[in-house]
């Protein structure tokens, strides 16, 4: 489990013109926001974080956090003579009950950047994902989006789960539920909702919108290589080592780095590459991939509405509308 924490109150620091971050791109997970950011990073008017996704402001997912303190959030960004707007991207913001509130405490001109995906593909993806990432145990999906009642009562979580709330499957794809609490909060001309099946279709497209949006000309950008594709690790405990396993990490590398008078070894990031094995898609099966859909039917309707978009275009499992009884069928 991670150390780390919030302070109980985080320090308002609003009045800053550049820090803290001016826009967030608050998720949702596995939905296109790795690959977007990567992108933004490279632009000479954006200071991005890094690590992207610090969740400093998602109290209720603090196992999350990289950021122990203001000063250490700050630390995460080196803003170059050309950056014109901070930012960063800590995916389950959107999903956190108090994070946009905390955001908009520190900062409350701040912009939102929301990527969502087909949320059969996305809970797929997101699984997978969090087995990689250590918080998920379950090997087989549909014991996973099984478990999720369980979970949301304290039953079969995983000793190594930093945050539980992100293993309950039935919820993390509420993406109207989100976006509804989040245009209540933040006039909607602060917010940009992005699709990542748009993405996939015209990523240079998306990627000036998004620029638009920040008011940020275009760099000219014309190389947009695939990122985060779906990976597993061969070794679960060398995956622990480097991911988890700080301070015995550091008490071998320190005496190390001191004798070879060396900041870092930079032999973590080869070592989770050589430890790293890309997967194929694996398909939903077609009776989970309908409960799925029928679970969140509700909420896609409500999105629909929310973003003014036929989400049905985008291939997404939307219900079919709901047709008033004529008067001779009554």
């Amino acid at each position: 489990m991670s150390t780390h924490s919030l302070p109980s109150d985080p320090e308002p620091v609003s009045g800053a013109e550049f820090f803290p971050p001016a826009a967030y791109l608050v998720g949702a997970p596995k939905c296109g926001t790795t690959a977007l950011g990567h992108y933004l990073a490279g632009h000479p008017g954006v200071s991005f974080s890094n690590p992207k996704e610090p969740h400093y402001f998602s109290r209720d997912l603090r196992g999350l956090c990289l950021c122990d303190d203001l000063d250490a959030y700050r630390a995460i960004f080196a803003p170059g003579p050309k950056a014109e707007v901070m930012m960063e991207g800590s995916v389950w913001y959107l999903y956190s009950d108090n994070a946009i509130t905390e955001i908009l405490k520190a900062r409350p001109d701040a912009k939102f950047i929301v990527m969502l995906r087909n949320p059969v593909k996305m809970l797929a993806s997101l699984h997978r994902q969090l087995i990689h990432a250590l918080d998920e145990s379950e090997e087989d999906f549909r014991t996973a989006w099984d478990l999720s009642d369980a979970r949301a009562a304290g039953k079969s979580i995983p000793r190594s789960c930093r945050a539980p709330k992100t293993l309950l499957y039935k919820r993390t794809a509420a993406y109207g539920e989100m976006l509804s609490r989040l245009y209540a909060r933040v006039p909607r001309e602060r917010v940009l909702v992005l699709f990542q099946e748009d993405m996939r279709a015209d990523t240079p497209g998306i990627y000036r919108r998004t620029l638009e949006f920040l008011g940020l000309e275009d760099d000219g950008r014309r190389d947009f290589p695939s990122i985060n594709e779906a990976k597993r690790a061969r070794s679960k405990l060398v995956r622990y080592v480097v991911t988890r396993a700080g301070p015995a990490r550091q008490l071998v590398s320190r005496p190390i780095k001191r004798a070879l008078g060396l900041e870092s070894l930079g032999l973590l990031k080869k070592v989770d590459a050589l430890n790293t094995a890309k997967l194929a898609k694996v398909p939903v099966p077609t009776d989970l991939a309908e409960e799925i859909a029928a679970t969140y039917a509700e909420d896609m309707l409500l999105l629909q509405q929310l973003v003014g978009r036929d989400l049905a275009e985008l291939g997404w499992p939307m219900p079919d509308p709901v047709r008033p009884k004529s008067a001779a069928g009554a």
